[in-house]
This record gives C-alpha cells, structure tokens and sequence, in this order.
C-alpha cells in the first residue's frame, strides 16, 4: 500500500460519515438477511443516539468504555466511546489518515486504538465536538494518554475517576465517591440536576443487560455452542450502552437466537463441533471475518475472549450509597479492566476459570501489539494454562485496528498450521 494512502483520503466529518456507513449496512441486512437485523439495529441505536444528540438539545460526553454510562444518561446526556469509532473503522484505509497523522505527535508504540482517536481529534474531521471527557485512568496507559489528550486538543472539561487497582470492597467504595464528585461535574456541565428516580430507573435497565449478557454467556457453555463468536464483537459496545434500551432489545434477541439454536440442536459448526476456542487476549476488531471463517474451516468456535464479555453485575438499587458502591464495582470488574489492568493473577484466574466452565480444548493469544501490559503477563498466563490443561497456546502478533501490521491471509496462514496439527494429535 502507497506510504501516501493517508493524502488521499478527503476531510471529512467522521460521525455523520460513519453514521451513513451504518445506515447502508442496515439496509443491506434489511434486504438480505431480515432473520440477523437485530445485529445492525444495535449499531444504529448506538450511532443514531450520538449523531443527533445536539439536535435533540443533548450534551455529548466523550467517556471511555469502563466509564458508568447509566450515569450519563442519568444527567440526559449521551455516551460517546470513541474506542467504537475506530473499531468502526478498523481494517478500513480511512484510518491510515489518523494513525499517519497522530505518529507525528505521540509515540508509534501507543497503542493504535489510542492514537487513532488522537488522529482524529488533530484532524478535525470530528466537527461534532463533545461538550466534554468523563474517563478513567485504566485500563492501561495508552487509553490514560489518549482521554488527557482529547480534553485538551479539543479544548473542552474533563474529569478524570481515579481509578485504584484493588477490586474489593474498600476499591468499590472508593471509586464510588470518585462516581459522586463525577456527578457534580455532569452537573456543570449538562446544566441538570440528577433526578433519583430517572437515576434509578436506568440502573434497573444497566440490571437487565447485565443479566441478559450473562445469560448468553452461559449458552456458550454449552455443547454444542449456540452462538456464533463473532457476538462477542458487538457485545463489546454494551459497556458503553449500559443504562439503555438499545442494548436490551439487542442482548434478548441475542439470547433469544441462541436459545432458538439450542431447541433446534443447532451449532455454529457446518460440521460436528470439535474445538471450542478461547482468545486469551482480545478479539480481532480489523479481522473479525476470521472468526466465521474458523467456524467454517475448522469447525472451531471462539466460545469467549479473555476480555471476558460474560456479564455486569447487578447493583442494589435499594438506596444510594449501594449504586454508587455498585457503579464502582461494576467499572472495576468491567471487562478488560477486570483481567488486564494490574497484577497477573486476575487475569490468570479469569481464564483458568472460563477454560473449565466453557469447555475450552483450543487456547490462542491474539496479541494486539499496543497491550504492552498484557504482553509482558503472557508467558505467565500460557504457562499456566499449558501446565494445569495440556493446552499449548497459540501464540501470534496483530495489530485490531491497523491491517498494515498483519494482513488477514497472514493470520489465516499462522492458525491453519497450528489447527492442522491439532486435527492431526487427535487422530493419533
């Protein structure tokens, strides 16, 4: 590809430009697929309630995925995770424009995700500016530099949750009452006074997905599995949903379909199901095509990735000291920062524990190139799963957001040698 690629690629005004992107996606499984539209109908109600938000007299607030959206929506205001911008956008040329663009500023080794969103800002292109940055300071440093940088390339407030690493109770009250002084800030900034029962009402919608969410998870347990792995991409834009009927609608017809292939003694698998797959890493945002094509290649299904999508807690509504306890325990069990932000044994153990209850006879780390942290526990986490299961782990390096860096074909080639080993031991 020409070095150049990123001049070629006009100004444009990203959200409205991915909002047309999603519209025709919506329209074609319309057309073609009406069984699969719930899976578009949640990327237009997340789009659909960012790009009009100003329209409808609603601030947007720039908050990352970890962040407690139900207290956004609380304040009448609209969530806006960048990360599902540039996962839109993975794989596809426009991103080399902001990737190219942000290398001039901050360092190669940022991760991509990051410095894509840096790119963006620089750009310009994002003309719809958020109104301000409500962010955590995990789950790593690139994701810390990228949300310090948008509040002040965009010149708007910010209000950063400090965010300890220690996921017990004195951790969920401590983050709770960061949660309250970030009250006062939406306050500021939205104009609005927090209403406890509207508050309430959309920590009881956060429960019910956070239930569904668990209850499609536990349909992956079973044999064989009932839904697809490429799910897991999309479950991955609930976090930054929670509190809205949006990703309700979408996790019951989720758990809806799964449900519907178990009765019916359904796989994934064209073929008999012979590997269950788990990514101990994240999932592949700018190949998520690969995921189907295991699928249908080796009757391998990807059953969860070790970002652990499976579930939210449920928070104790009954009075406000427990949701705010209850939001600090969710954020700091969020996924990712529940595994992959501190010491190795969390992760360890969220692993070793989804390898048992999913059934898990295939391990594989799909090594996004920017999780330096991740990276660095990785032979503790193989180790461990080689010497407890006998399970050797794939091992390989991608970049989700940047196809530059690995190409589709080069990541096909790597499994196919590694899965046609495994079907050669198992007939031994």
């Amino acid at each position: 590809m020409s070095e150049n690629m990123n001049n070629e690629i006009p100004n444009i005004d990203l959200l409205p430009d991915v909002h047309k992107e999603v519209v025709k996606m919506y329209n074609y499984m319309k057309n073609k697929h009406p069984d699969r539209l719930w899976m578009a109908q949640l990327q237009m109600d997340h789009w659909d309630d960012i790009c009009t938000a100003h329209e409808r007299g609603k601030k947007l607030i720039l908050t990352s995925t970890n962040t407690p959206a139900e207290l956004i929506y609380a304040f009448d205001a609209v969530p806006f995770v960048p990360e599902t911008l540039i996962m839109r956008y993975a794989g596809s040329d426009k991103t080399f424009k902001y990737l190219d663009l942000a290398d001039q500023y901050v360092s190669h080794q940022l991760c991509s995700i990051n410095r894509g969103q840096i790119g963006y800002y620089l750009s310009g292109d994002l003309k719809m500016k958020p109104d301000a940055v409500l962010a955590t300071v995990t789950p790593c440093d690139s994701s810390r530099v990228a949300y310090t940088a948008a509040a002040k390339i965009l010149d708007v407030p910010s209000f950063c949750l400090d965010t300890p690493y220690r996921q017990d109770e004195r951790g969920y009250r401590y983050l709770g009452e960061q949660i309250k002084e970030a009250c006062k800030f939406l306050e500021e900034v939205t104009g609005n006074k927090l209403d406890w029962d509207r508050f309430k009402e959309i920590i009881e919608r956060g429960n019910q997905a956070a239930r569904l969410l668990t209850a499609c998870s536990k349909l992956r347990q079973i044999t064989p599995c009932p839904l697809p792995g490429s799910l897991l991409v999309l479950n991955e834009m609930v976090g930054g949903m929670m509190g809205s009927q949006g990703a309700i609608n979408y996790l019951q017809a989720e758990y809806d379909y799964g449900v519907a292939n178990l009765k019916a003694g359904r796989g994934v698998t064209p073929g008999p199901e012979e590997f269950r797959v788990i990514w101990v890493q994240n999932m592949l945002w700018n190949n998520a095509g690969i995921v189907g094509w295991m699928e249908k290649e080796f009757n391998a299904v990807l059953v969860m990735d070790g970002f652990g999508y499976e579930g939210y807690q449920v928070i104790d509504t009954s009075s406000e000291e427990n949701i705010f306890i209850g939001l600090g325990q969710r954020t700091l069990n969020s996924p990712m920062v529940h595994g992959a932000s501190g010491p190795a044994e969390p992760w360890i153990q969220m692993v070793d524990r989804m390898i048992d209850e999913y059934k898990v006879n295939v391990s594989m780390f799909a090594g996004h190139v920017g999780c330096k942290h991740t990276w660095a526990a990785s032979k503790l986490v193989k180790d461990y799963i080689y010497e407890k299961y006998g399970l050797p782990t794939l091992t390989f390096d991608e970049d989700g957001i940047d196809i530059r860096y690995q190409t589709a074909d080069q990541i096909k080639a790597v499994i196919t040698e590694y899965m046609e080993t495994l079907k050669g031991n198992k007939k031994k």
